[in-house]
């Protein structure tokens, strides 16, 4: 859907589509895995002050990349705007 995203606050993003709707993406503190030696990145979607999901990952030999759609109700973004929002983050290509 052309998402654009650029840096934002604290080592966040903001995720612009060209009809203007927004995400802003905040980085959290990485509750699962709880091994330190992981270094697991996690980061928040906020759509509207809803947490529209969560996207961890796992820096491990092979990273790997879980993405949680959390919006119960219908909305403007899906799933498939935040797999986009996150493989732009994670430096992969959608």
């Amino acid at each position: 859907m052309g998402w654009q995203t650029k840096p934002w606050m604290c080592d966040g993003f903001q995720a612009v589509r060209p009809d203007g709707e927004k995400v802003f993406v905040y980085r959290r503190l990485a509750w699962e895995p709880a091994h330190y030696e992981q270094s697991a990145d996690t980061y928040e979607f906020r759509w509207h002050g809803i947490a529209a999901g969560r996207l961890t990952s796992e820096n491990t030999w092979r990273r790997k990349l879980r993405l949680i759609f959390t919006l119960d109700t219908a909305g403007a973004i899906s799933e498939q705007d935040l797999l986009e929002i996150s493989m732009q983050i994670m430096g992969r290509k959608p």
